[in-house]
């Protein structure tokens, strides 16, 4: 330095040199050790994470304001959340060192990130929700995710590509609420030790097609547990009497399954079981009359098992019910009448059973029924008269049974329908004209039945009909020119019926309709 350089010179140098130092450096000695790990992670992403992280930069002091990053009063990252942006790249692992004893909340769900989940995320003590969801990652769930004493409230991991077993040490995350797994490749059973997660409120592990093995009885210890579910998985065997014990269940949802054996009877003590969802299974056995004592249960869906025996009347009592789907089992017996004291019930179906009797007519006190399917049973006596009170009533499945009788004509009350059959019966009688003033009616099908009679005027009224096919009865006279008026009309089939058409639809409808005489 030259001589005559006093004290200010020798200041200024300094300060010259640091702003040197700063440039070449683009401030890199500016931000703490939080935010240079978290910048290391950025740039091992696609593009340096230049889209989604363009703000985070090496000249701010802390990452607290950075896009995704929140920190608590003393300025220590306590969350790390990014959704549903082009990240690319892979979940970071080099975060324990920087803000492991901060970080409460890791959420990267949707970001495009891949590879596996790395075993140093179990390296944050402080850790409570991890989310990495949707994402294409690989691998298995990691064991150092399961240690003793974690803190670990919710974990997801659903929709990835993950394999493996589901590790044994999950049952020591004791304070877990919430374990998503669904849609991944995961293999093997359901481990017992899960029993020991006393704090779990929610299990969905649905469409993992190699899941395998029996629901275990440990199952029914997750005293908090409302929502299991397995669905589109290979979970076979009986459901254990120990999910009688889940108090606070309000969906239980393993369907298209291996399940099979009996619906255990104890069920019926999940007093907050509002949701059963069995379907698609090789369940066994009837019915259990204590189901009717799941005063909040809404949906009861166990079509397409092997289910036998009656329905029992005691289902009257869910007052609760919106759907009832019962269909493609062997359930015999009579409809029972208690299940017109189901008032908020919308749907009823009972389609491909062994079913006989008549429908009763304490159905029509039913008022939100927008669906009635009794299709494919062996029911018999007559359509009830009551059936026209059903003003919410979209569809109307009666076909292939054995009824008998004129069809009331009251059904033109059913100012709502829009698909009534009534196909494959011994009806007879005329078409009530009160049919053809439904303004909503789209596909009316009556073939094989023993009617007789015209074809009412009034189907000129009918201006929604899409599809009418009444062959295979006796009816007789004119097809009535009125039928010109439905411009909708694409398949009309009135074959092996008596009488010669007399009468010409007028080219709107004939351009659209495809005709059997």
């Amino acid at each position: 330095m030259p001589p005559d350089m006093g004290g200010c010179g020798r200041v200024a140098a300094v300060l010259c040199c640091a702003v040197v130092v700063a440039c070449m450096g683009g401030g890199a000695l500016a931000v703490d050790a939080q935010g240079a790990a978290l910048l290391a992670w950025k740039r091992t992403l696609g593009g340096g994470g230049a889209g989604a992280l363009g703000g985070w930069s090496s000249a701010d002091k802390s990452p607290c304001q950075w896009t995704g990053v929140s920190c608590n009063a003393d300025g220590g990252v306590t969350e790390l959340s990014l959704q549903f942006v082009d990240l690319l790249g892979g979940v970071p692992d080099n975060l324990a060192a920087a803000v492991g004893a901060t970080l409460e909340r890791l959420v990267l769900t949707g970001t495009n990130l891949s590879g596996p989940i790395p075993p140093q995320l179990g390296d944050l003590p402080a850790l409570t929700h991890l989310d990495l969801s949707n994402n294409a990652l690989t691998g298995s769930i990691q064991v150092s995710l399961c240690r003793p004493g974690s803190k670990l409230e919710s974990l997801a991991v659903n929709s990835n590509h993950l394999e493996g077993a589901i590790p044994n040490a999950i049952g020591n995350l004791t304070v877990l609420r919430e374990l998503i797994f669904y849609d991944n490749q995961l293999e093997g059973a359901i481990p017992a030790s899960i029993g020991r997660m006393a704090s779990l409120e929610v299990l969905r592990g649905g469409g993992n097609k190699n899941l395998q093995g029996a629901l275990p009885p440990e199952i029914g210890n997750c005293s908090n547990l409302t929502m299991l579910g397995l669905a589109e998985t290979s979970i076979s065997g009986p459901l254990p009497a120990s999910l009688g014990q889940l108090k606070n269940l309000d969906t239980l949802a393993i369907y298209t399954a291996l399940l099979s054996g009996p619906i255990p009877p104890e069920l019926g003590k999940c007093a907050s079981l509002q949701n059963i969802y069995l379907y698609e299974n090789a369940l066994s056995g009837s019915i259990p009359a204590q189901l009717g004592g799941l005063s909040n249960l809404k949906n009861l869906l166990l079509w397409q098992n092997n289910l036998v025996g009656v329905i029992p009347p005691e289902l009257g009592k869910c007052t609760g019910l919106n759907v009832i789907d019962l269909s493609m089992n062997g359930i015999t017996g009579h409809i029972p009448a208690s299940l017109g004291n189901l008032v908020a019930l919308q749907e009823l179906q009972l389609s491909v059973n062994k079913m006989s009797g008549p429908i009763p007519a304490e159905l029509a006190r039913c008022t939100n029924l927008t669906d009635l399917e009794l299709d494919n049973n062996q029911i018999s006596g007559t359509i009830p008269a009551e059936i026209g009170k059903l003003t919410a009533l979209r569809m109307l499945y009666l076909w292939a049974n054995q009824l008998t009788g004129t069809i009331p004509p009251e059904i033109g009350g059913c100012v709502s329908l829009e698909s009534l059959d009534l196909s494959q019966n011994a009806l007879t009688g005329p078409i009530p004209p009160s049919m053809f003033r439904l303004p909503k009616l789209s596909k009316l099908l009556l073939i094989d039945n023993v009617l007789s009679g015209e074809i009412p005027q009034e189907i000129g009224n009918c201006t929604s009909l899409v599809r009418f096919r009444a062959s295979g009865n006796h009816l007789a006279g004119a097809i009535p020119a009125q039928i010109g008026k439905l411009g909708h009309l694409s398949f009309l089939d009135l074959s092996s019926r008596s009488s010669t058409c007399t009468a010409t639809p007028s080219p709107a409808c004939c351009r659209r309709a495809c005709f059997k005489e």
